[in-house]
């Protein structure tokens, strides 16, 4: 009876229906910088060995002891405590596509770094490195003499310890955070241009979900997102 009279409209007063519009006041949508070039692929032969993602999982034989980020906004090193930061960030059934349930796809995004936007980065909570491979590192027109040296062996890479031709420290943007982030750059075959590890997904106070296809994080402006692109995540 109920149901009968909600459809005939006798109750729409009593009624609120949260539509899209009002959903989409919860988190604002990142937008890339338009004036950056965009490097979209790499060119690598086939991998060879145990899959990328056992590779991806793979521990540090030794985690690096200088290793830091700073968490900036502006060129200001922001407080680990801010109280915009205990902003709830939420994931419901409204952020599946019909298109995306039942998927198995990992969370690949573009982010601005050093001022490109780069494709293709794995966002890999199993890591506890960020990995930039060595032919992105070209495309950016990066040189040798900017790395540091790596006091570590990463193993997984083509099934053998691999040590990182070197550490370089790249600005990474989400919306107006801007993490000084340290990668390894690895000279090794990958589908992927770069990926990023949960150190610097903590940093952002952030939430990465696979199944949402969303990192969500918060910000003086309130929390932001940036969605995953899962046609380049099957690609890769």
């Amino acid at each position: 009876m109920i149901q009968k009279m909600i459809n005939a409209g006798d109750l729409k007063q009593y009624i609120h229906k949260v539509d899209t519009e009002d959903r989409t006041k919860r988190s604002k949508q990142v937008q890339l910088p338009e004036g950056n070039r965009t490097l979209n692929t790499i060119s690598c032969s086939g991998a060879v060995g145990p899959s990328l993602t056992t590779q991806i999982g793979k521990r540090l034989k030794k985690q690096f002891e200088d290793y830091c980020e700073l968490y900036k906004i502006d060129g200001v090193e922001v407080d680990e405590h801010e109280h915009w930061m205990d902003a709830p960030m939420n994931f419901d059934a409204e952020d599946i596509e019909e298109d995306m349930e039942d998927h198995n796809d990992p969370l690949v995004l573009t982010l601005p770094v050093a001022g490109f936007n780069v494709k293709k980065i794995l966002i890999d909570g199993g890591s506890s490195v960020n990995v930039l491979f060595y032919d992105t590192f070209k495309q950016m027109e990066l040189n040798d003499e900017q790395l540091m040296s790596s006091y570590y062996t990463i193993y997984g890479f083509n099934g053998a310890p691999t040590k990182p031709l070197g550490d370089i420290v790249l600005q990474v943007n989400a919306g107006p955070m801007k993490v000084d982030t340290r990668f390894s750059v690895v000279d090794a075959p990958s589908p992927y241009n770069a990926i990023i590890g949960r150190r610097w997904v903590h940093n952002l106070k952030g939430v990465a979900t696979t199944y949402h296809q969303y990192l969500r994080f918060p910000t003086p402006e309130g929390v932001m997102e940036i969605k995953g692109d899962q046609v380049t995540a099957r690609e890769c």
